[in-house]
Formats: C-alpha cells, structure tokens, sequence
C-alpha cells in the first residue's frame, strides 16, 4: 500500500477532528456543518497539508488540526456558495440549503469558518494562521468578483483566471505551505510545496469545469451544465466564443444571462464546445498546469510522501478519462 492509500484508509482521524471542530452548544450549528462534511468529498485539501508536513518529517498532531481547519474553511465556502447560487443539491445529497433555510446556512457557514480559526490558533503558529487569514479573505474576494460577473457573457481568460486562483489555487496552496511550515521546511522547499499547491488548484478547477459539461450526474453526482444555469462563464465556454459566429454567441449569451436550460440546450453546448475544440483545449491547458506543479517537486529527494503527491496530481486529470 503506497502512502497515499495508506491516508486515505486513516481518514477517520480527520473525521474526527472535523466533527470536533464541529460541536456547538447549538444543535443546529453542528447539524447543519456535519451535513456537508459527513456527505463526502475528496479531502484534496487536507491530504495536502497532512503529506506535506510528513515532507518535512512532521507527523504530530498539529497536521491533523491543519487539515481540519483547511477542509472546514473550504465547508463553510460550499455552504455559502449554494445559498448564492441556490443549490438545489451538493455531491449528490440535499444541499443544505434546502433542508434548512438561506439565513441559516448563512450564519451555518459563519461558525464553521469561526470554529476552524479557533483550531488554527490552538496549533499556536502564528505564520500559519496569518497565511490562513489572508488566504480566507482571497476566498471572499474571488467569491464577490464571480459574483460581480454572473452573466457576463465577455469575462476574459485573465479575469476566468483569477477568480480560480481565488476561489480555488489559493487555499490549496496554503494547505501545501501550512503542512511545509510544521515540517519546518528551509524557504525554497516550503516554497515549491506552495507553487505545487496553486498550480494543481488551478488545474483541478480547469477540469472541474470541464466536467460540467462532459459529466452525467449518475456518474459525478451533480448536473451537467450547472455553471450556465448559475451564469457562470467558465474556460470551455470563453474559448469556444472567441471563434463563435453572431449567433451562437447569442445563443451563449441567452442561456447565460437567464440562466435556464430547456430541453436541447445543453447537447447543443456540448456540440458547440465540441466544434470549436474548446473542450480539448482546456484539458490541456489543466494539463500544463499540473506539469507546471509536478516540476516543482524536483527539489525533494525521491520518498513516500513526494509519490503521493504525484499521485495525487495524477488523478486530478484522471477523472476525465
């Protein structure tokens, strides 16, 4: 069993922790955090700060609180990203959102943040809650401008670009960099896990949009062409228009701007995305990326923990395929 597999099987002390963090004197502040922790997930992020504290010989138990804390911020991300775009599902499941009431999730959301920065405080780092603190309020920032261009049917690659980074790359990062800090790491080698961090964020979410339009629910868990019904202008689409004629980007910039999709709408996308090799395009531009994060880890020796890792950025353009 390579390391990889063996963290996945002793997940149970993440869970752990989560539902630690988790507990409130308010039932329903617990309930509704443990919905969306106990429905699933990759861990991506917390796989990340465990494997990159061992890179540096840590294994105490700060890592496990690290993880937590990062998996919790990136909880309270979805809980308030599914009130924005009411959600109607998350992996599958009810989003919470549907079980409790906007208002709720809303301030649902605000505890899990809170209680994930009193665990980061309990680590007693004050490098690693500074970088956690600015990378929250990067979230934020990269929610409000996405937010501040739904429907906007001629958002640039750039500004695509940086609400990933935002929303995405950075927290990954500082996963990456957190883990590196506890392993106490000299500055190049904590900054290469960091660079290995955003560019595997930024192609996770490259082929996460993708897979929004290639997708079916039965084998994802959530609808395809959920970004158009959220007025979500992603890569597929931005590329895809600059070779459109005037009526397909009509077309685009209906579905976008009234964020519907009737019957055909989404095959005919999926043809349009198709015809213009937009698709294709930008899977290898996710797979730039991941040589882009994968090539910073030349520096470190060859070991358990650095396999990991390249597994891991393996299967972030595995689920294509």
């Amino acid at each position: 069993m390579d390391l990889l597999d063996s963290i996945q099987s002793h997940m149970r002390q993440l869970e752990e922790e989560l539902i630690q963090q988790l507990r409130s004197r308010v039932n329903v502040a617990f309930e509704i955090g443990a919905h969306l922790v106990n429905s699933g997930g990759k861990r991506i992020r917390a796989q990340l700060a465990i494997i990159s504290a061992r890179m540096g010989g840590y294994h105490g138990p700060d890592a496990i609180k690290l993880a937590g804390a990062i998996e919790a911020i990136h909880t309270a991300t979805l809980l308030h990203d599914d009130v924005v775009d009411h959600a109607d599902t998350r992996r599958g499941l009810p989003a919470a959102n549907t079980l409790w009431s906007n208002e709720m999730c809303v301030l649902g959301g605000d505890f899990v943040l809170a209680r994930a920065f009193s665990a980061l405080t309990s680590i007693g780092n004050l490098r690693i809650l500074r970088i956690v603190s600015d990378t929250t309020q990067r979230l934020s920032e990269g929610e409000l401008f996405q937010m501040a261009n739904i429907g906007n049917i001629d958002l640039t690659e750039d500004e695509y670009l940086q609400i990933i980074v935002d929303k995405t790359a950075v927290l990954m990062e500082a996963a990456c960099r957190g883990g590196a800090i506890l392993g106490n790491l000299d500055p190049e080698k904590e900054e290469a896990l960091a660079q290995f961090g955003f560019n595997l964020g930024i192609a996770f979410q490259m082929t996460d949009d993708v897979i929004d339009y290639r997708s079916e629910k039965a084998v994802m868990g959530k609808d395809p062409g959920k970004d158009i019904e959220e007025g979500k202008l992603t890569l597929p689409l931005i590329l895809a228009l600059k070779t459109a004629d005037s009526e397909e980007r009509s077309r685009v910039a209906s579905l976008i701007q009234t964020r519907s999709m009737a019957d055909g709408d989404l095959a005919w996308v999926r043809d349009f995305l198709a015809r213009g090799g937009s698709i294709d395009e930008s899977l290898r531009r996710s797979e730039i990326y991941l040589r882009k994060a994968t090539r910073r880890l030349e520096i470190f020796p060859d070991s358990d923990e650095k396999q990991a890792l390249v597994k891991l950025a393996q299967k972030i353009l595995s689920r294509m395929y």
